[in-house]
């Protein structure tokens, strides 16, 4: 059997080592979102009063770690980076935090025959299950429209490029507190247009969580 080498920088691993070296693991472009709750991310979503709160655990680079772990999450198969990554959110989370549904960014059908299986998913049942306070809930909103990769449009053109994108939900979510689980938020186009569906169901409180965001 072949050593297995880091994502990052290519070295070999060790038998203690996953998909990272100590090294690189201890490289990696943490954010201070979960310790300072008026960061940039925040920021973004302060518009709306029922988002109570909104983090990242690392910065997104590209070319970075963080990238380099998202893809091959996302396009290599390797669906236990994103257990990993769950873990390190857990690990991370603000414990004192109620919480009721968690809800990861759905995932259109067509890109889920593609990838087989939706990495914010894969991130928010391994955080869940090391939180076991919280509900996993993946029937509250369907992706209903399939759009293509946002990489080369404009923070303007990702929102409207988002419209109606969710299904409406079918489920009284009065006086639920719900975190929304996410892989990498960019602009919150995304993240953002899924609010606006949990919010109409009548959700007491949002809380956004992510893997990495850009800077």
């Amino acid at each position: 059997m072949f050593p297995q080498n880091c994502i990052n920088c290519q070295q070999s691993l060790n038998a203690e080592e996953n998909f990272l070296c100590t090294l690189c693991k201890i490289d990696l472009p943490l954010t201070d979102d979960l310790q300072n709750p008026n960061n940039d991310l925040f920021r973004k979503f302060s518009f709306e009063p029922k988002i109570k709160s909104a983090s990242s655990y690392l910065y997104f680079i590209n070319g970075g770690i963080a990238q380099k772990l998202l893809y091959s999450l996302k396009y290599s198969g390797k669906k236990e980076i994103g257990t990993m990554m769950g873990n390190w959110l857990a690990s991370a989370f603000d414990k004192n935090l109620n919480v009721d549904f968690v809800v990861p960014v759905p995932l259109h059908k067509s890109k889920l025959r593609t990838r087989t299986y939706n990495q914010s998913e894969v991130i928010a049942k391994s955080f869940v299950s090391d939180l076991s306070s919280m509900e996993l809930r993946t029937d509250l909103v369907k992706r209903t429209v399939a759009t293509r990769t946002q990489t080369k449009k404009s923070k303007v053109q990702r929102w409207r490029n988002m419209q109606n994108v969710y299904s409406e939900v079918q489920h009284d979510l009065s006086g639920k507190s719900i975190l929304i689980v996410d892989d990498v938020i960019t602009t919150g186009a995304t993240v953002g247009m899924l609010c606006e569906r949990l919010i109409e169901s009548g959700c007491s409180d949002l809380h956004i969580l992510s893997v990495a965001r850009g800077k």
